[in-house]
């Protein structure tokens, strides 16, 4: 009876350690990381310098998409280099599981003159079957000086071609305001659909939005302006950079060409 009630003594002990240290548990899944083009637009042609027309012709509707194009770039584009750079950098990376159930891309990365600490952690959300993600930035020669500073957030469906991205400002690191976010679709380099949003309270161009839309060759912009009530469309293909702008009260209203050598042409 002694010996009987030992073993069932150590039987229990086994049980409850299984119990609590379960050696089928399941560990978290690693998430895929979001494509580089869910924040990145692809802006090159109105960089592209061609030859100069000849006297009898013009490049004023490119010219002008080019304008505009510089403008939004300087408007949305330029706060989000840093960030997005270092977004594209973590593809190179190992992540690590850490204590907290997630996975996290730590490494550094220098842009210009000074090195960025950058934290990305992923995590597989089962409640809500979507991936969510934050960046934490660390770099004390920055203006102002940052310290695990969220630049941004935002998650990802299972299929990890769709999601949404927050942007937070990083002149005021402890405030945890919102300036910018973006939803996306991103099947492929040639088909995408980025929606930007300007978020950011007390700023001049608050509910400005963008639309940069993908498909085979053909590209195009979509600006709303808040403050005025006004929208202007570019549209061009990537591979011939010819194109066209809509713009009220540019050309009488009405479309503006231009051809692949940026010449003024009247509507194909």
């Amino acid at each position: 009876m002694k010996t009987t009630a030992l073993t069932l003594l150590a039987a229990l002990v086994v049980l409850l350690a299984c119990s609590k240290n379960p050696v089928n548990e399941e560990q978290p899944q690693q998430p895929a990381l979001p494509p580089a083009g869910s924040m990145t637009v692809d802006l090159s042609t109105f960089g592209k310098t061609l030859a100069k027309p000849a006297e009898t012709t013009s490049q004023n509707n490119f010219n002008n998409a080019a304008i505009r194009v510089a403008f939004v770039n300087s408007l949305v584009f330029v706060n989000m280099a840093i960030p997005t750079t270092l977004f594209a950098a973590a593809i190179s990376q190992n992540p690590t599981l850490k204590d907290d159930a997630k996975f996290h891309w730590v490494y550094q990365q220098t842009i210009g003159l000074t090195t960025y600490e950058a934290d990305l952690a992923g995590w597989v959300d089962v409640n809500t079957k979507r991936v969510n993600w934050e960046m934490y930035v660390t770099n004390p020669k920055f203006n102002p000086a940052l310290s695990k500073f969220k630049w941004y957030d935002g998650w990802t469906n299972t299929d990890n071609n769709s999601g949404q991205w927050t942007f937070y400002n990083p002149q005021k690191p402890d405030a945890a305001e919102k300036m910018l976010t973006i939803n996306w679709e991103h099947n492929s380099a040639e088909d995408a659909n980025l929606a930007f949003a300007n978020v950011w309270d007390g700023h001049a161009e608050k509910g400005d939005t963008l639309r940069y839309v993908v498909k085979d060759t053909d590209r195009s912009m979509m600006f709303y302006d808040n403050s005025e009530n006004l929208t202007w469309t570019i549209f061009w293909d990537a591979v011939t950079t010819a194109g066209y702008l809509h713009v009220p009260g540019y050309n009488n209203g009405d479309p503006a060409y231009w051809d692949e050598h940026h010449n003024d042409i009247q509507a194909p």
